[in-house]
């Protein structure tokens, strides 16, 4: 995935690019092969000061002179607003919906000008390809905010964890857990939706 991570950027070459990591030794490895590429990245993890965060930050919002690339692990996902940029790699998604919301929150901020573009990079048949099929066809969590989500995960966490392990994309386990997460979630927005007062 790196290297289609190095390819992207490049394709990408002037344009803001948030990439967040679950791990803070995923993010550096990362930042370390891009920038030992030619990339201009800036690293942001939770082993850095705040003064060296704040610094990261800046230099990434700074759009003459600043990285194309903010790196970041998991703490990326919170508190920090980069609505300047318009691309988001997920290089790993959390079992976590809520904490995919706050990750595509970082852009989907009040000031975000365009439409944001989500890059998922897996492997077939990985387990990230289970994910990544899960919340995109089960939740439709990359096209929508998903306030059922974690309700939803709860529900079918057993078979998601089946299907982790399985690692297939295809076949009558994926396919079982993508319809009942759909059916989950339709439900449950169907009940919120219901409980609103207009």
């Amino acid at each position: 995935r790196a290297p289609w991570l190095l390819d992207k950027l490049k394709s990408l070459k002037g344009e803001k690019v948030l990439v967040i990591c679950h791990r803070a030794m995923t993010a550096i490895d990362l930042e370390e092969k891009l920038r030992l590429a030619g990339i201009r990245t800036v690293i942001f993890h939770e082993g850095m000061s705040l003064t060296n965060r704040d610094r990261a930050a800046a230099y990434f919002a700074d759009m003459h002179d600043g990285a194309q690339a903010l790196i970041c692990s998991e703490i990326g996902s919170e508190g920090r607003n980069f609505q300047f940029a318009h691309h988001l790699v997920l290089f790993d998604l959390p079992l976590n919906p809520d904490l995919l919301e706050q990750r595509i929150g970082r852009l989907d901020r009040i000031g975000q000008t365009d439409t944001i573009k989500i890059h998922v990079p897996y492997l077939e048949n990985s387990a990230l390809a289970v994910m990544f099929h899960w919340y995109h066809a089960g939740l439709n969590a990359f096209e929508k905010t998903c306030p059922a989500g974690q309700t939803v995960f709860l529900q079918t966490e057993d078979a998601l964890i089946a299907a982790l392990h399985r690692r297939q994309t295809h076949g009558d386990t994926l396919s079982a857990l993508i319809t009942a997460t759909q059916s989950a979630n339709q439900s449950l927005n169907d009940a919120l939706e219901r409980g609103r007062d207009k």
